[in-house]
C-alpha cells in the first residue's frame, strides 16, 4: 500500500509538471511568433526602402549629354522668351540661336535672343537651317544679309536635316554635297569664321569629306561615334522650369572658345 501511495504521488506530480509545461509552451510560442512578425515587417520595410533608394539613384544618374561638363542649348522662336541668366546659373556654357532658314525665313526671336545672350556671359553661336528647295547661294546671301556682324563667338552652324518628304526620299549624296558646298563657297565671301555641320549621322555621313576643317554636330539618341564629332545634341535641359533642346560640347571650355577662332 505505501508503495502504491508513493507511485500515485509520483504520477500526480508528473501530471502536474506536464500540465505546467503545456501551459508554458504557448507563452514561448507567442513570443516567437511576435518576434518573427516584427522581423518580417522590418525586412519588408528595408526592401521597400532599398527599392526606393535604387529608383532615386537611377533617376539621378547622369546620362547622355548630361555626362559632359560643357553643355548648351539650341533656341529658336518656337522656344519663346528665354531667361539667359537662369540658363547660365543652371550650368549652361553656350547657346546656339537659329537665324535663318532657306532664302526667305528669318527667325522672329533672333535679334532679341542675340542681344540678351551676348550680354549674359554665355558663348553664342548662330546657325542657318539649310533648305533643299532654295538656291544654296541665295541662302548664304540671305543669311549674311540678315545676320550681319552678329555671328557670335562660336563656329557658324549649318543645319542639314532631311525634312518633310526628304525624310523618305533624301537628295542623292552627290547632289547634297554639291548644294552644301555651293552654300559654303558663297558664305566665304562674307566671313572666314569656322563652320560646324549639324545633322543626323546619316546626313553627316552623306557629307563626309566636305570641308574637313568644319566640325561636326551630331543629332542622335546615342553617343556619337563619328569622325570629327565635336557637338552632340540629344534630349532636353531644364532651366527655370523651361525645357530646352540640349547639346554638349565634347571637349573643354577652353576648346569651345577656341573653336570659333
Amino acid at each position: 500500500m505505501p508503495a502504491n501511495r508513493y507511485n500515485s504521488g509520483n504520477l500526480l506530480k508528473g501530471a502536474t509538471g506536464m500540465a505546467r509545461r503545456r501551459r508554458k509552451r504557448p507563452i514561448y510560442s507567442n513570443t516567437y511568433i511576435k518576434r518573427r512578425r516584427i522581423w518580417m515587417v522590418v525586412g519588408v520595410l528595408l526592401a521597400v526602402t532599398l527599392v526606393a533608394l535604387g529608383g532615386w539613384l537611377w533617376t539621378q544618374r547622369k546620362t547622355g549629354v548630361a555626362k559632359y561638363p560643357v553643355r548648351g542649348v539650341v533656341l529658336s522662336q518656337s522656344d519663346g522668351s528665354a531667361d539667359f541668366q537662369a540658363l547660365q546659373s543652371s550650368g549652361v556654357a553656350f547657346v546656339y540661336l537659329k537665324s535663318t532658314q532657306g532664302a526667305s525665313f528669318f527667325d522672329d526671336s533672333f535679334a532679341t535672343n542675340y542681344q540678351q545672350a551676348s550680354g549674359s556671359g554665355l558663348e553664342v553661336g548662330v546657325y542657318h537651317y539649310f533648305s533643299f528647295d532654295s538656291d544654296p547661294g541665295a541662302q548664304a546671301d540671305y543669311f549674311a544679309e540678315k545676320v550681319g556682324k552678329n555671328i557670335g563667338t562660336l563656329p557658324i552652324g549649318l543645319r542639314v536635316v532631311f525634312y518633310g518628304g526628304y525624310a523618305d526620299h533624301p537628295p542623292k549624296p552627290a547632289v547634297l554635297k554639291a548644294k552644301v558646298q555651293a552654300f559654303i563657297v558663297e558664305l566665304r565671301r562674307y566671313t572666314t569664321r569656322p563652320l560646324v555641320l549639324m545633322g543626323s549621322p546619316t546626313a553627316l555621313g552623306e557629307l563626309k569629306g566636305l570641308d574637313r576643317s568644319a566640325k561636326r554636330w551630331v543629332i542622335s539618341g546615342g553617343r556619337p561615334r563619328f569622325d570629327g564629332a565635336a557637338f552632340w545634341q540629344d534630349g532636353t535641359l531644364t532651366a527655370a522650369g523651361t525645357a530646352y533642346t540640349a547639346v554638349a560640347f565634347m571637349g573643354s571650355k577652353q576648346a569651345l572658345k577656341a573653336a570659333g577662332e
